[in-house]
């Protein structure tokens, strides 16, 4: 992989910007919890009425990578546009949610009978949502003997729901999915000087986790719960990434990365 044949599109209502034919920006973050993530991508030099068919609460998809090698890293909604003037390049800055607002959606104490399984109410809660579920697999199914009352944020009770079953749950391109991130059947993916690594892994130690901070060349692949395997003089390792971002900038064509070891 070298910097040579990088592929951007993004398409949102009939039009595909390239930037085979525009100067653009942008920065995606991803990461294991279910607030929504919201993206920034800046395009250079649109005309007025190119400008007009971009509009708020449209889709937007970017896919990004390499010829050959290219892949969505966004799928969201257009929540703010600004034009503005810098020096000579008139600059569009677009932010993108990666799922509606959720925050609204609220419940008032629906009831729960003595011994109802947790799926039964995280099912239920993710009708609620209304976002498509990509992956429902818990940790532990955990059995509520006194019953259960679901009231408030349906994102908080989504989360404080999986918590008890020992698992996470997140928001990736605008799907819901229930799964402990170390678990599963994803594909791993051997990240390498060959496959696109960048400088030398540094270790990261919080309290309730240890794993590693890492830098590649943009790869569509890596996302929140894909499985990393390491390949590097300092270190070998298996990953299972929580967090990160991908980048496009002037110098830029990156995916940084949190991973935590199995």
């Amino acid at each position: 992989m070298n910097n040579f044949g990088r592929v951007v599109e993004i398409q949102t209502g009939t039009r595909t910007f390239s930037n085979q034919n525009y100067t653009m920006e942008f920065t995606v973050p991803f990461d294991n919890d279910l607030l929504p993530n919201e993206s920034e991508i800046k395009i250079y030099n649109l005309s007025d009425s190119t400008l007009a068919e971009i509009k708020l609460d449209n889709t937007l998809i970017i896919n990004a990578g390499y010829e050959g090698n290219a892949g969505m890293i966004l799928q969201g909604y257009i929540s703010r546009i600004k034009t503005a003037w810098s020096g000579v390049d008139k600059i569009t800055t677009i932010h993108v949610l990666d799922s509606d607002k959720l925050s609204d959606r609220k419940l008032e104490d629906i009831t729960y009978a003595e011994d109802t399984l947790a799926s039964i109410i995280l099912k239920e809660m993710a009708e609620q949502l209304g976002l498509p579920v990509a992956q429902f697999v818990l940790n532990q199914d955990v059995k509520y003997a006194g019953g259960y009352t679901a009231s408030g944020e349906v994102t908080e009770i989504i989360k404080k729901i999986a918590a008890d079953c020992g698992t996470s749950a997140y928001i990736n391109k605008g799907h819901l999915y229930i799964r402990n991130l170390r678990e599963g059947e994803d594909d791993i993916f051997e990240l390498s000087q060959d496959t696109g690594l960048i400088g030398m892994p540094e270790p990261l130690d919080e309290e309730n986790f240890s794993g590693m901070s890492l830098k590649s060349q943009l790869q569509h692949r890596i996302t929140t719960a894909s499985v990393i395997r390491l390949v590097s003089r300092q270190k070998e390792a298996t990953l299972h990434i929580r967090k990160g971002s991908h980048k496009m900038s002037s110098s830029d064509f990156v995916t940084e990365m949190e991973g935590i070891y199995p």
